[in-house]
């Protein structure tokens, strides 16, 4: 187990602003709140040598642009999001166990369904996964231009903005958040097709192993604690804290969720 002092200084934790439910700042002042980020404080409790009370976390800005660079740069000490596991990332940092299992949408303007005559204009986040699915999937039906953003809320103003945009494509998840906060029926439709299947982790440095050993114990208690089933019905099923809606998705539901026993 890993311990720190009491005159330690706090975790630095990568946290975004516009990520819900996993992370994200409901007031204009940085206070994150999410999956994500109940999840981290339950492992970290953990890690540091006991769930009461919580260690103290310094919650660190990033975005899905910096997230990398702030970790290797030393100014994080762990990311904890919506940051998928890939074998390109996995070069460069250490992942926990998953936490998360996600397939990315495409939402459409009403007015701009695709068909085989038309080219889909379709904004996401630069170098991002769901670029890469998108690219990668065979069979659309319909061809389409791909417009990079530096961040998913830079992708979502751009694409409610910019008329010349059709679709964004996103993370299920993050954009049926964003969806639920718009008010008019039609507005938007979600196509059928999912794009692709990956998890997200918490991403450490590769220096880190003894951490990120700590990281993965704590996660397979997590997993099999109250605590965690609390987590997964606050942000999945009950309406999401200052946003006024709910997912309704089913916590238990193992297309989203991969369950991890602490037998594993």
């Amino acid at each position: 187990m890993v311990t720190r002092s009491a005159d330690h200084p706090p975790v630095r934790v990568g946290l975004q602003r516009n990520t819900p439910p996993f992370s994200y700042s409901p007031t204009e002042e940085f206070r994150p709140v999410g999956y994500s980020v109940d999840l981290a404080r339950l492992v970290l409790a953990r890690v540091l040598g006991g769930a009461h009370p919580a260690p103290p976390l310094e919650a660190v800005e990033v975005t899905s642009s910096t997230r990398e660079g702030e970790l290797l740069a030393g100014r994080i000490d762990i990311e904890c999001g919506s940051t998928t596991i890939t074998p390109d990332r996995l070069t460069r940092h250490g992942f926990s166990l998953p936490i998360f299992r996600t397939s990315h949408r495409i939402v459409v303007k009403a007015g701009a369904e695709p068909s085989p005559s038309r080219v889909l204009r379709v904004v996401g986040i630069q170098g991002s996964t769901s670029q890469a699915a998108l690219e990668h999937q065979e069979g659309l039906g319909f061809g389409f231009a791909f417009t990079g953003a530096p961040s998913i809320g830079a992708a979502w103003d751009a694409f409610l903005a910019d008329p010349h945009l059709d679709a964004m494509v996103a993370d299920e998840v993050i954009l049926r958040t964003l969806l639920g906060g718009r008010r008019s029926p039609g507005e938007f439709g979600l196509l059928d097709v999912r794009l692709g299947t990956e998890c997200y982790g918490f991403m450490v440095r590769h220096g880190d192993q003894e951490f990120a050993r700590a990281v993965d114990a704590s996660l397979r208690e997590v997993f099999d604690s109250p605590e965690y089933r609390e987590i997964l019905t606050r942000w999945f099923s009950e309406e999401i804290p200052g946003l006024g809606f709910s997912l309704e998705m089913s916590p238990t539901d193992e297309a989203f969720v991969p369950q991890r026993s602490s037998s594993e």
